[in-house]
């Protein structure tokens, strides 16, 4: 970001040529994981008798996926993502292990490595609260896709 607001174009898209590769590993990783959940849920629901009802009354095929199947598997898929992005931080600390990075995940296997158990203790304290802080901002959003749980 750095090189962007000095206006150094070519060490902008140096430093963008070298995200591609871990930024591709990363996401690619995630895509598979969400894709096979939305799947599967997504069977699960297309196997209900009101997505059969709403097929035979004649609704489009696009609307009966998208307003009736995809709106009810959406607390589920949300609970999915949130899991998804926490394991991109762990992810982080193998792409910076295997692409020599320094950040957070070198500093936890070079912590790991020389024993420094104060500093490895942190670093998996650090990652558990992330994990708790998705995990509660996936159910506070629970009651914006599932009216079910408002109080």
């Amino acid at each position: 970001m750095d090189s962007l607001l000095a206006r150094e174009w070519a060490v902008f898209f140096s430093a963008l040529n070298h995200l591609v590769l871990p930024a591709t590993i990363l996401g690619f990783h995630s895509l598979a994981y969400i894709s096979r959940m939305t799947r599967s849920f997504m069977l699960a629901q297309l196997s209900q008798e009101y997505i059969i009802t709403a097929q035979v009354k004649g609704l489009s095929e696009f609307r009966v996926i998208w307003a009736h199947a995809f709106r009810n598997i959406l607390v589920q898929l949300l609970t999915v993502v949130a899991l998804a992005y926490g394991s991109l931080l762990e992810g982080a600390v193998l792409i910076e292990t295997v692409f020599s990075w320094p950040g957070f995940g070198s500093y936890l296997t070079g912590s790991l490595l020389l024993g420094d158990m104060n500093a490895v203790m942190g670093c998996v304290l650090l990652v558990g609260l992330i994990f708790v802080t998705l995990n509660l901002l996936s159910d506070m959003l629970y009651q914006i896709f599932d009216p079910r749980t408002r109080a």
